[in-house]
């Protein structure tokens, strides 16, 4: 019987840490932490962790939103968890056990929440840049220091990772690769 804290943001700027501590108090034996879009359960730490939990195991979130933020994969990830018998805890609604009746009520009404959260600002988002475009104020992202891809070719070069390359310049890996493949 193992306790698993699993802690999860979307872009490297944002703080995991602060999930992780507030884990703490259910003593787990391992924590894992990952940074990547919650729009998808095909994470590689997550996927990896997920295919670690055996029978009586328990898997710890901070929030329903850290494990995604599609209903359906959260909930069909919940309904495998409970076949396999592994206990999932969602810290932030006082130890919620999403296998009583009405803990699975709450749980699938705060996924449709999380998937409702995203789309709402990808909404906003989208109606922002379509008012600056037509006040011609957008003009897309900014590109990248030429002296910031010479850099990243250096390091390349020298052997480093790419993921530590974007880590260490504070860019995205998906940019360091679209920069790295236009050269």
């Amino acid at each position: 019987m193992t306790v698993y804290a699993f802690a999860r943001v979307s872009v490297a700027h944002q703080n995991v840490e602060q999930q992780i501590d507030a884990l703490q108090k259910y003593n787990p034996d391992f924590s894992v932490t990952e940074t990547f879009t919650g729009t998808t359960l095909n994470r590689p730490k997550f996927t990896k962790l997920i295919g670690k939990l055996k029978s009586g195991d328990t898997l710890v979130v901070r929030e329903v939103s850290r494990l995604g933020r599609k209903t359906s994969e959260v909930l069909a990830l919940a309904e495998d968890l409970q076949e396999r018998n592994v206990k999932l805890i969602i810290d932030n609604l006082g130890e919620l056990d999403v296998t009583s009746q009405a803990g699975k009520l709450l749980f699938i009404m705060l996924s449709g929440l999380a998937e409702m959260e995203r789309e709402s600002m990808l909404e906003r988002q989208r109606i922002g840049i379509n008012r600056a475009k037509a006040e011609g104020r957008y003009k897309g992202r900014k590109a990248l220091d030429p002296a910031v891809i010479k850099m990243a070719k250096g390091l390349l070069a020298q052997g480093m990772t790419k993921k530590k390359i974007a880590a260490q310049l504070n860019i995205g890996e998906s940019t360091l690769y679209k920069y790295l493949a236009m050269t």
